[in-house]
């Protein structure tokens, strides 16, 4: 994503339409669940340009760092721009022999959770070395507890038939045992193509991926690899979200829609940070300069065909790209969210 982004300030041009010529110097820092990189900016003689794109991983890390714990973010970064916000699905292959859909994948794993001796259903998701898993892990459970109250249901991503009443069909609540084994890979290629051969990490392929649309979009545009569920509310989708969903990756269901929901930590993006110590009129160029190329055609086009523009029609989501308070508020949020959720798993966790 940062390279699109480079190609799009260095096409940057004037009100007369002369090139700016802004030069963008771009280097890969892989490893260390981030800190490789932060280690590496961190390091770099300051000078005002230095920007470091981050993940959501970034809020993740603060959340789980003591800092955090008080209420208090590192201070040394702050949030720039965020040039992509979307949403996780779990997709399955299209060729499985094992189930083709949602009920299938459900019934497949549930089969599995009631044979003692059986192995969980295998879910690749973003993780380090040691079971360090993020946000996908919390968002697995999720989808097992749900599955465990039978409150996995047709949502406003599925349409639901109504019956001959006009009503919406009611849903059986499935059996509770629900065997699912996330495993960690912390590649995205490595990641992606476990659903399709053995890997180290498990010795053979994995049964199903959580990932963003925009990562495996040419597995899915492949015809290799489709959606069964998707990683968002009911209260979050609203009918234009759900709408361009439905038609650009297919029907999935999502979780039902919870008043009292505090977890809200479905959203995964994609972001650039700087010191906190830029001047106040270098940051103001910055953010001119990644505005602009966020507005630009190409990058544009580029979120389209990812599918990192499906939710750009909610207007709080789009808020957060506009204005830096909004930027602030959504990055925040994120990390307390996220420690509210580390809290409430660990209060539910039995006591050795």
């Amino acid at each position: 994503m940062n390279e699109e982004i480079a190609k799009a300030i260095r096409g940057l041009k004037d009100e007369n339409g002369n090139d700016l010529n802004i030069r963008v110097n771009t280097l890969f820092k892989f490893g260390g669940d981030l800190h490789a990189a932060l280690d590496y900016f961190f390091d770099l003689p300051p000078n005002g340009y230095n920007v470091i794109q981050l993940t959501d991983t970034y809020a993740s890390t603060l959340a789980e760092s003591g800092a955090a714990e008080s209420g208090a973010a590192d201070n040394r970064l702050v949030p720039l721009a965020l040039a992509q916000i979307t949403l996780s699905q779990l997709y399955i292959r299209r060729n499985d022999p094992n189930f083709s859909d949602l009920d299938g994948f459900i019934s497949y794993a549930s089969a599995r959770g009631s044979e003692a001796e059986a192995a969980p259903v295998q879910i690749a998701l973003f993780g380090t070395k040691g079971e360090q898993f993020g946000l996908e892990d919390i968002l697995l459970e999720k989808f097992a507890d749900n599955f465990a109250t039978g409150a996995l249901t047709a949502t406003s991503v599925a349409e639901a038939a109504p019956d001959a009443a006009g009503e919406a069909p009611a849903t059986t609540p499935p059996a509770p045992e629900l065997a699912l084994g996330p495993v960690g890979f912390e590649s995205g290629s490595a990641r992606y193509f476990s659903l399709f051969g053995a890997s180290a990490e498990t010795g053979r392929r994995v049964d199903a991926l959580i990932e963003q649309p925009g990562d495996v979009a040419r597995l899915i545009n492949g015809g290799l690899i489709k959606p069964i569920f998707t990683f968002l509310p009911e209260q979050d989708l609203n009918r234009e979200v759900a709408a361009d969903l439905r038609a650009r990756l297919g029907a999935t269901a999502s979780f039902p829609e919870k008043g009292s929901e505090h977890c809200a930590i479905y959203y995964r993006y994609r972001g650039f940070f700087i010191p906190a110590d830029v001047p106040p009129e270098r940051r103001q160029f910055l953010e001119w300069v990644f505005r602009k190329a966020f507005d630009s055609d190409s990058f544009r086009a580029f979120n389209h065909a990812e599918y990192m523009d499906v939710l750009y029609q909610d207007q709080d989501i789009a808020n957060a790209y506009c204005s830096t308070p909004d930027l602030n508020a959504f990055f925040q949020n994120s990390i307390r969210e996220y420690r509210e959720c580390l809290k409430d798993g660990a209060a539910a966790s039995p006591s050795p």
